[in-house]
C-alpha cells in the first residue's frame, strides 16, 4: 500500500460518503420524497465539495498534467493540441478557456491546481442536476425526484469531484439542448431548434462524443424543416469553432489540415474495459498498448465496431422516446468500445435518471461502486498490486457491461408522440426504478 495521494482514513470516509449518497438516492424513490430545487442544488454542491475536500490530493494523470498544459498553452495563445509531442488533447476550443481561467487562478491566486481545475467540473455537474429535473418534467416525470437522485448519484460525484473530466460540461450543453427540444414539443420554433443545435455543437466542441446525442435530438424534432435547422446550427457551430482556431488558440493556418486529422483519428488507449480489457490482461505484450501494432489495430478496428453497434442501436430504437434513444446509443457504444476511460460511464447517467427503467437505480449504484474502486482504493496500491487488481476488474467489467445492456429500455421501442406538444404522463414509469 502507498498513501501518496490519499490516506486510508480519507479513502474510507470518501467511500462512506458515496454509500450515504446511494442510500439517499434509494430512500428518495422508496419514500416518495419531493425535494425542492434548492434542496437538490444544496445536496449536489455539498456532496461534491465534501468529496473534493477528502480526495483532492488524488491526481488523475489527465487532470493533473494534460489539463494543466491545456490551460497554460491556451492562456499563452498556443494551440494545446500541437504544442506537445504526444497528443493528449484533441478537442475544439471550448473547455480550453475554462482550463485557462483555472490555470490563471492557480498562478495568480495561489490556489492549488487540483482545486481550481475541479471547481468548473463540479459547477457543470450541478447544472446537469438542474437539467435532469427539467428534462424529466418535460416528459411527464417527477422532476423533483429525478434531479435529487442525480444530485446523489455516486458516479456523478466521482467524475466531477475526483476525476473532474470534461464529461459534466459536455452533458451540460447536451441536456440543455434536450430541455429546449422536449419542453417545446411539436410546437418548437425554428429559432429554438437552431439554439438547441448550437448547444449540441458546443457540447461536441467540448469533447467529440456528444455527437451520440445528435440522432436522439433529430428524431425528437417534429418535422424535416426543424431537423435541417437543428443540424445546420450544430454543424455551423462545430465548423466555426474549428476555422476560428487561429484566432482563439493561435493555431497556424497551415496546420488546420493536420489538426483535423488528429481530431478525427485520436482515441484513448485500449485495454481498460470490457472485451479489450480482458484480452489485454490475458495476453500481455512486450510493447505497451500505445505502441504494439496488435493493440493499435485492435483499437482502430474496435472503434469502428463500436460505432457500427451504436448506429444499429439507433435503428432499433428509432421509434422510441428521444431519451431512450440517447440511453441506447451511449450504452451500446460503451458495451463495444475497446478504448475507454472510467469517466465515460457518466454518458448514460442523465438520460437513465430522467427516464428510468426498472434496473436503472441498481445499475447506477453498481457503476458508482465500479468507478469508486478505480478512483479511491486502487489509487493507494503499488504499481504491481494495481496491475493485478486491474486485471480482476477487467473481468468484473464484463458483468457491469451485461447489467448495462439488461437495463436498456427493451420494452419501450415505440413512443407515442403527443399531438399537442405537451408531455404524455404515461411515458415515464416513476415506480419502476426502485
Amino acid at each position: 500500500m502507498t498513501f501518496q495521494y490519499i490516506t486510508l482514513n480519507k479513502c474510507v470516509a470518501a467511500l462512506l460518503l458515496l454509500a450515504v449518497a446511494a442510500v439517499l438516492m434509494v430512500l428518495a424513490q422508496r419514500r416518495n420524497w419531493r425535494p425542492s430545487l434548492a434542496v437538490a442544488i444544496f445536496t449536489a454542491v455539498t456532496l461534491r465539495l465534501v468529496m473534493l475536500a477528502l480526495a483532492y490530493h488524488v491526481q488523475p494523470w489527465d487532470l493533473t498534467y494534460d489539463f494543466q498544459n491545456v490551460g497554460y498553452y491556451t492562456l499563452h495563445h498556443h494551440d494545446p493540441i500541437l504544442s506537445t509531442s504526444v497528443v493528449r488533447w484533441s478537442y475544439l476550443p471550448v473547455y480550453d478557456f475554462v482550463l485557462a481561467a483555472a490555470y490563471w487562478a492557480h498562478i495568480h491566486l495561489g490556489v492549488s491546481w487540483l482545486i481550481t481545475a475541479r471547481l468548473p467540473a463540479i459547477a457543470c455537474d450541478v447544472g446537469v442536476t438542474v437539467l435532469v429535473g427539467t428534462v424529466a418534467g418535460a416528459v411527464g416525470g417527477r422532476k423533483d425526484l429525478r434531479r435529487f437522485q442525480y444530485a446523489c448519484n455516486p458516479l456523478a460525484i466521482l467524475v466531477s469531484a475526483v476525476h473532474s473530466q470534461v464529461e459534466p460540461a459536455c452533458l451540460l450543453f447536451s441536456f440543455a439542448a434536450f430541455a429546449l427540444v422536449l419542453r417545446a414539443g411539436g410546437k418548437i420554433s425554428g429559432r429554438t431548434a437552431a439554439t438547441a443545435g448550437l448547444l449540441l455543437g458546443l457540447g461536441i466542441g467540448t469533447k467529440t462524443w456528444p455527437v451520440l446525442f445528435g440522432p436522439a435530438l433529430l428524431l425528437a424534432l417534429p418535422s424535416a424543416r426543424r431537423r435541417w435547422q437543428f443540424a445546420a446550427a450544430t454543424a455551423g457551430t462545430v465548423g466555426l469553432l474549428f476555422v476560428t482556431m487561429p484566432l482563439t488558440v493561435g493555431t497556424p493556418v497551415s496546420k488546420l489540415g493536420e489538426l483535423a486529422r488528429i481530431m478525427t483519428n485520436y482515441h484513448p488507449p485500449i485495454g481498460t474495459w470490457g472485451w479489450a480489457g480482458v484480452w489485454a490482461a490475458i495476453h500481455p505484450t512486450k510493447l505497451s498498448i500505445t505502441q504494439d501494432p496488435l493493440w493499435l489495430s485492435v483499437g482502430s478496428i474496435g472503434t469502428k465496431l463500436s460505432v457500427a453497434a451504436a448506429l444499429l442501436a439507433i435503428w432499433w430504437w428509432r421509434r422510441a422516446h428521444p431519451l431512450d434513444i440517447a440511453t441506447a446509443t451511449t450504452t451500446t457504444l460503451l458495451a463495444f468500445t475497446p478504448a475507454f476511460g472510467t469517466q465515460y460511464l457518466l454518458w448514460q447517467t442523465p438520460s437513465r435518471t430522467a427516464y428510468p427503467t426498472r434496473l436503472s437505480m441498481t445499475l447506477q449504484i453498481v457503476l458508482g461502486a465500479y468507478a469508486a474502486m478505480f478512483y479511491l482504493p486502487m489509487d493507494m496500491l503499488t504499481w504491481a498490486h494495481w496491475q493485478f487488481v486491474n486485471k480482476l476488474m477487467m473481468v468484473v467489467s464484463l458483468g457491469v457491461m451485461a447489467l448495462m445492456i439488461a437495463a436498456l429500455p427493451w420494452d419501450r421501442r415505440v413512443w407515442r408522440r403527443p399531438e399537442d406538444g405537451l408531455p404524455a404522463p404515461e411515458c415515464i414509469p416513476d415506480t419502476a426504478a426502485a
